[in-house]
């Protein structure tokens, strides 16, 4: 796993089982890129290094998942187009392509790469096709999560975590083409409004928010927004982010090996004492005891 100032990414070598699912994962990486950041990050292979002007041919597919800021997409098939959040980029194989976020907002990208005769199946078939490779599906904690889950099981490594990240890669195409299949039926505003709102949450559970501010990026009242997120969800906005959080942290303390101190941090609590105190309130344990539990040994150590 490689880490930057600004990136965490890392690439798999490939064994002949792991073909045999028909879909092999290759690598899975997140990209925060402030305004005026060059652009891609640097320690990448060679192989999936570009620049704009001369662009790039992989021998993969890649899809990629903007989740914050803007930027511009262009490829052979599809000519030149605006990426707004919420953006899906589906690069192919040997199809020329290039991307950058605006040097004005920078980005954040989810992205994995993969291979096998199953996507070259999707293509064949128009399933997944080159002259459809960005689709605005929004901001969707879900999409979001399935990307954090494939890197955390790569950054783990434990047994058996290839066939998991090839599982969940399925279900990133069939989110997709589930997607796309229903496109024509569009939701009532306040369902939008919710879904975003969850989505941003679940992209930010590194931080702390104010759902004040949360509700004007929103466009929308904050008593107005507080009230309809709880009737619809059951939990207030905070509850909502704090569980969240929870969830996050009870991942990465059962799937690895990073320290609590760590562990509060990747999560946004503000110290390890509140991170801890937190948890142990809500999960009747201490993240020491879960981790000693989830591996077989005395939780009370």
């Amino acid at each position: 796993m490689i880490r930057t100032k600004y990136s965490v990414f890392k690439y798999l070598t490939i064994a002949d089982v792991d073909k045999l699912w028909g879909l092999y994962v290759t690598g899975s990486g997140c990209a925060d890129l402030p305004p005026n950041t060059s652009y891609p990050p640097t320690k990448h292979p060679d192989a999936y290094m570009f620049d704009w002007n001369h662009g790039r041919i992989l021998q993969e597919f890649q899809i990629i998942y903007i989740t914050r800021g803007k930027g511009i997409f262009e490829s052979k098939a599809v000519g030149r187009k605006r990426v707004e959040e919420g953006t899906l980029l589906i690069l192919f194989p040997g199809l020329w392509h290039r991307y950058m976020p605006d040097q004005r907002t920078g980005w954040r990208e989810h992205w994995i790469s993969f291979n096998g005769i199953q996507p070259r199946i999707f293509k064949k078939y128009g399933i997944l096709s080159p002259d459809n490779a960005v689709i605005d599906i929004g901001l969707e904690e879900s999409m979001i999560r399935l990307y954090q889950q494939i890197l955390e099981l790569i950054e783990a490594e434990k047994v058996g975590f290839r066939e998991t990240i090839t599982a969940l890669s399925y279900q990133i195409i069939a989110h997709i083409i589930a997607t796309e299949k229903s496109k024509k039926y569009s939701g009532k505003e306040i369902e939008t409004i919710i879904q975003k709102a969850k989505a941003i949450m679940a992209d930010r559970t590194d931080r702390q928010i104010q759902f004040e501010e949360l509700a004007g990026e929103l466009g929308v009242g904050y008593s107005w927004f507080r009230r309809m997120f709880r009737h619809h969800t059951g939990l207030a906005p905070i509850q909502y982010f704090l569980q969240l959080k929870l969830n996050k942290a009870k991942d990465l303390i059962v799937s690895t090996s990073l320290s609590v101190k760590e562990i509060a941090v990747i999560t946004g609590f503000e110290s390890q004492y509140y991170f801890s105190k937190f948890f142990k309130k809500r999960m009747g344990m201490s993240p020491i005891q879960l981790r000693n539990y989830s591996r077989g040994k005395n939780v009370f150590k």
